[in-house]
């Protein structure tokens, strides 16, 4: 549920501990277990079972990670200020991929009002701002890889290039 809230996706939440007709929703489905929960399901017909962020990016068409084995510049974390320096490494022609674990926005995509942010002297909400920046971030080229991990940084055996790992085994 975070996962899509923090990436904007439409979703419908239904709890099993509130709605009465859950736990029937589900024995039509045929999902007996409750470590099958959460269940998606999607247009319709595509059911998953409990996924991890990145199957249900996948599903949904998000890229959950980095196209590329080299990049100029690699941001880890979509907070605000790593949303912004995707937009101002990008801005300045570098190429430029911005990472996160979760989704865009970090703890300010759940704000409702933000009102010390330069530029926004009447406010806006958390959500606004990450929509703005990321579209800005994107307009300039940067791009975003979301849900990716970075789990360890190195150097290669020269020591002369960074390397980033992320959780699937991939390495920037």
């Amino acid at each position: 549920r975070d996962f899509a809230s923090r990436n904007r996706v439409p979703h419908l939440w239904i709890d099993l501990d509130e709605d009465a007709q859950a736990e029937d929703m589900l024995r039509a489905l045929g999902i007996t277990a409750i470590a099958e929960t959460p269940v998606v399901i999607w247009k319709g017909q595509r059911i998953l079972l409990n996924p991890t962020n990145a199957e249900l990016a996948d599903l949904i068409g998000l890229r959950a990670a980095p196209t590329r084995t080299a990049y100029d510049l690699v941001v880890v974390g979509a907070g605000p200020s790593g949303l912004a320096a995707a937009v101002y490494g990008a801005s300045e022609g570098l190429d430029t991929v911005l990472l996160d674990a979760v989704g865009t926005g970090g703890q300010a995509a759940a704000s409702s009002r933000i009102e010390n942010y330069f530029g926004f002297p009447f406010g806006l909400s958390g959500t606004d701002l990450t929509g703005l920046a990321v579209l800005q971030s994107l307009k300039f080229g940067a791009q975003l890889a979301s849900p990716c991990q970075a789990v360890k940084l190195d150097t290669d055996r020269n020591g002369n290039l960074l390397r980033l790992h992320l959780q699937g085994g991939e390495v920037i």
